[in-house]
């Protein structure tokens, strides 16, 4: 018996562009979560929906593994088949609402940027059944955060994406995190096993983005660039959200730098929220003097790297980042080409780190700061950091919640503080006559 699939009505592309719902992802990329579990996005609000995860079956996290299943029938189980169904018919899916949020405060968002970069993809729209799914599935962008392994424990981050975080929540009573079952799950492959599961994959993607975790630490991150220089695809844009504070790592006896060499195209975001004592704070397990030598060596010696910086905007950092972009500035870190790589990120969450937590006087300082720094040192060219900037200042305006805020501020800050043996008064004295922690 033959099952023929109809295809959708051909849909018409300028209307998609400008009905503020469609985005390509579904289409053409996947995400794939630390725990191996594979989504449409790293900001898909289905995976950290309790409420949603709870209709799922007990077995969900084995249904959308990536190591439990093949990548074809992940890309055409229920949720990419419905989240392209939306999509093409005007429905703002509840798991995209961190875009449409950014869009209706800040007037921009990653839908938006990943719809203008992969446009030439577009005519794989056209090839949806009418169930939403599709026959041929290629793999062109591919997000893989391997596990949660992590040598450092942000205070934006979480157990789910930092192991040292994991640690930390699991040995201390009353702390913010100890819900969390401390569980990520391992895959068992070998490299070669490993490899073989992912090989069609490695032939049609143009570009992947690793994170993690660190993904300067994830064995599976060298199996990656090794197969690929051993096929000859190192045309393929290899794309980074890292720490930078294992160009060599100890455990593994290897260095990421011999394979970024061979690469055409190697694009690396450095995480840095701030600079000195208070980069180390906000980043805890940062090595401030071992980040700035590694970035330096990475400039200066590594030509195919396009290097820049992912800054995550939030309370603790919005007044110090102009100064530490300033710092690197004068010091030639950052130049007219950093500044084209580099974002700058507004923090959706923990809630209790969010920039709406700002006094409205210190605000005004931030913005006077910020458009201090952009005056002096940008270009007309340099318009995606103006934007970026924009985008987190106006965020920043969009609620005002520091008197409802600011004592959820203090508490979580208080806690970390006292089992990391810091003090936030002495790291950030700018901020200590409107905090009590």
């Amino acid at each position: 018996i033959l099952l023929f699939i109809s295809k959708m009505k051909k849909p018409d592309k300028d209307k998609l562009y400008n009905d503020g719902v469609f985005c390509i992802l579904p289409w053409m990329s996947a995400y794939i979560n630390t725990d191996s579990t594979t989504w449409s996005c790293c900001v898909n609000k289905a995976m950290t929906d309790h409420s949603y995860l709870k209709t799922l079956p007990p077995t969900w996290k084995n249904d959308i593994s990536i190591m439990d299943n093949s990548v074809e029938d992940l890309m055409n189980n229920d949720y990419f088949k419905q989240l392209r169904l939306d999509m093409l018919n005007g429905v703002k899916n509840k798991n995209c609402s961190d875009c449409y949020n950014l869009e209706e405060r800040t007037g921009h968002s990653y839908r938006q940027d990943f719809n203008q970069n992969y446009d030439e993809h577009f005519d794989k729209v056209f090839e949806t059944n009418e169930d939403g799914s599709l026959d041929n599935f290629e793999m062109i962008y591919l997000d893989f955060r391997f596990s949660n392994l992590c040598n450092f424990k942000c205070r934006s981050c979480r157990p789910e994406w930092s192991s040292t975080w994991a640690k930390e929540s699991q040995s201390f009573p009353n702390h913010p995190y100890q819900d969390w079952d401390g569980h990520i799950p391992r895959h068992n492959l070998k490299e070669e096993e490993f490899i073989d599961k992912f090989k069609d994959t490695f032939k049609t993607v143009k570009r992947i983005y690793f994170a993690g975790g660190e993904p300067l630490a994830a064995k599976e991150h060298y199996w990656i660039l090794k197969h690929l220089i051993e096929i000859g695809n190192t045309d393929v844009w290899v794309e980074y959200n890292t720490n930078l504070s294992m160009l060599k790592n100890a455990e593994l006896k290897l260095s990421v730098v011999d394979y970024w060499k061979k690469f055409r195209t190697v694009i690396i975001r450095v995480s840095i929220d701030g600079s000195e004592a208070r980069g180390e704070y906000i980043r805890k397990g940062t090595d401030w003097k071992l980040i700035e030598d590694n970035f330096r060596y990475v400039k200066e010696n590594l030509p195919n790297v396009n290097l820049g910086m992912s800054s995550v905007f939030q309370l603790t950092n919005a007044l110090h980042l102009p100064d530490f972009y300033q710092d690197w500035t004068d010091k030639g870190l950052i130049d007219e080409e950093t500044l084209r790589n580099s974002n700058i990120i507004s923090l959706t969450g923990p809630e209790q780190l969010s920039p709406h937590i700002l006094p409205k006087e210190l605000k005004v300082l931030v913005r006077e700061k910020w458009n201090n720094f952009m005056d002096k040192n940008l270009i007309a060219e340099d318009i995606n950091f103006k934007r970026y900037a924009k985008d987190c200042l106006d965020y920043m305006d969009s609620e005002d919640l520091y008197e409802s805020g600011k004592r959820e501020f203090e508490k979580f800050t208080w806690y970390l503080d006292k089992i990391r043996k810091e003090k936030f008064s002495d790291v950030f004295p700018e901020l200590k006559d409107y905090y009590e922690c």
